[in-house]
């Protein structure tokens, strides 16, 4: 995980509707790089590996295997890659 670049306010953290930055509650990440100021949701499963398909999308991309969250990607509670 590269960091942020900026703190977020208290009531920004404690929104409901917002992923705050970082990586939330009970997640799996494996070989996997996360870009700055990434937002990673509760429950949220990334388990890079041969088995994925190379692809690119709006918050991450997948090359030879590893998976990489770009830079400021807001990934919502529960998703799976």
């Amino acid at each position: 995980m590269m960091g942020c670049d900026y703190y977020q306010t208290l009531e920004e953290v404690t929104d409901k509707n917002n992923v705050p930055i970082g990586i939330g509650k009970r997640c799996f990440i494996k070989n996997t790089i996360l870009d700055k100021n990434c937002c990673i949701g509760d429950d949220v499963r990334i388990n890079g590996g041969t088995h994925l398909e190379d692809t690119e999308t709006d918050t991450h991309v997948i090359k030879e295997g590893i998976v990489v969250v770009k830079k400021g990607a807001v990934i919502p509670n529960g998703t799976v890659i």
